[in-house]
């Protein structure tokens, strides 16, 4: 079975309220666009993170040692 046909099937069994939230739901994914970080290739993605990187203050204290055991992780 085709997923049209599935989805097709799914929907006559819903209420027609339930129907006009699939529509809303299926209008907003067919107008949406993809965030820029989705839209970047993998080698844009790792240049925005290292710069977002390079640009956080360097004086800010880093986590504690106690913070990053395997065992405090968990909690």
């Amino acid at each position: 079975m085709s997923i049209e046909r599935a989805i097709v099937e799914n929907l006559r069994k819903l209420s027609l309220e339930k129907q006009r939230e699939v529509l809303h739901f299926s209008e907003i994914l067919t107008h949406s666009k993809p965030s820029l970080f989705e839209s970047m290739t993998p080698h844009e993605q790792a240049e925005d993170w290292k710069q977002f990187v390079e640009a956080q203050l360097k004086d800010t204290p880093g986590l504690p040692d106690e913070a990053l055991r395997r065992d405090n992780i968990y909690d």
